[in-house]
């Protein structure tokens, strides 16, 4: 009995320790929620810089492919969950495993101009493009376009995400290194790992980053007797007189590679080349499938759709035109970035009842907590 009662304390204390999260986080939420209804939706042409919000339809010429339904979109968002399982049937359910964002920068456009979004560290408010299930061992369909070993590959890949996100925050909080050959180094690897590892952007910034030690070893290899091998290195060095991750150095490298592959992978070339001409391509052999039983669910920002967006306008630091000088980015002081399909009065709407039941539900569930832990310890 004592040891049930010391069991129910420390469900208490976690209680009232989740219940004041909840609560504070509620504020934070409802304090968002002013900011966007204190903040007008303004003309793209007219965008200050600053926290501004502004709607519009989203276009761009580049686009990544969505895991689940394999749409063409400029940003996805996919909820994984776990089926976990404890004591037979009693407590099981789907328990939140992981969520995985990423996506490229495109453009918000209506009759006042464009604007470019840099949807990295967004929240997506949007509707749900696909959601199916995957287990190990199973050969079910899934009723979507990945298959059911492809989506537990891909659960493998955002744990990867997740733990590059990781490695980007320790980047960051290391802060400007002294020596500005660190410093390019530091900069580039955060560049790296704002996209998936084992994205085709991902291992395209890689090759980025090895390019100048991979041009020093081949050149130090020095020619080679075999003629075919030969043909290989020479034609990876003419690949790397290109500018790295250009369209004439990734069709070099990959010719390169497919020179090699024919020569085995035993040979340090062949093993160099084969690994670089595999870069810039498919992630999917790069990931096992993970054990267990998920569920997906996927929401993206499709090209041609009108959006509703709130975020911080800066610089743009590389302007295609004259008419393209603005960004919109999470920001550092003002940190909600919202994507949303919702109207504005939608999305206010929306953001008020989160934060409203965050607030009250917080309160209630550290107050009863608290009544619980007084009670056992009688002070109640």
């Amino acid at each position: 009995m004592a040891h049930r009662d010391d069991n129910l304390a420390a469900y208490a204390l976690l209680g009232i320790v989740g219940g004041l999260y909840i609560f504070l986080k509620g504020f934070r939420q409802f304090r968002n929620y002013l900011l966007i209804a204190d903040t007008p939706e303004i003309p793209i042409r007219s965008v200050p810089m600053g926290f501004v919000q502004v709607h519009g339809e989203a276009k761009g010429d580049k686009t990544v492919q969505s895991p689940v339904s394999h749409t063409a979109c400029f940003a996805y968002k996919v909820m994984i969950e776990r089926w976990e399982s404890r004591s037979g049937e009693q407590g099981a359910g789907w328990k939140h495993h992981r969520t995985d964002v990423d996506g490229v920068e495109f453009y918000l456009t209506n009759a006042t101009g464009k604007i470019l979004i840099n949807a990295q560290a967004a929240d997506l408010d949007l509707p749900q493009t696909a959601r199916c299930e995957a287990c190990q061992g199973s050969t079910a369909p899934t009723g979507v376009a990945a298959d059911g070993e492809e989506l537990l590959k891909y659960v493998s890949q955002a744990d990867a995400h997740w733990a590059g996100r990781l490695f980007e925050s320790g980047l960051k909080f290391v802060g400007p290194l002294p020596e500005s050959a660190k410093e390019q180094q530091r900069q580039a690897l955060m560049g790296v790992f704002q996209h998936a590892p084992g994205s085709p952007d991902f291992m395209r910034g890689m090759m980025v980053m090895m390019a100048p030690k991979m041009q020093q070893q081949l050149e130090s290899l020095g020619p080679q007797s075999d003629p075919k091998h030969e043909e290989a290195r020479q034609t990876a060095l003419q690949a790397l007189q290109y500018p790295p991750g250009s369209p004439e150095f990734l069709e070099g490298i990959q010719r390169a590679g497919q020179m090699a592959g024919g020569l085995g992978s035993s040979h340090k070339i062949s093993a160099m080349l084969q690994a670089a001409a595999g870069a810039p391509g498919s992630s999917s052999g790069l990931f096992s499938a993970a054990g267990g039983r998920y569920r997906f669910t996927e929401y993206c920002v499709v090209p041609a759709t009108t959006y509703n967006i709130s975020g911080t306008c800066v610089e743009n630091p590389h302007p295609q035109d004259a008419n393209d000088h603005n960004m919109i980015v999470k920001g550092t002081n003002e940190k909600e970035f919202l994507i949303s399909s919702k109207t504005e009065k939608q999305v206010e709407s929306g953001m008020r009842k989160r934060a409203v039941m965050m607030i009250f539900w917080g309160a209630a569930l550290s107050v009863v907590s608290l009544a619980i832990l007084l009670a056992k310890l009688g002070l109640l």
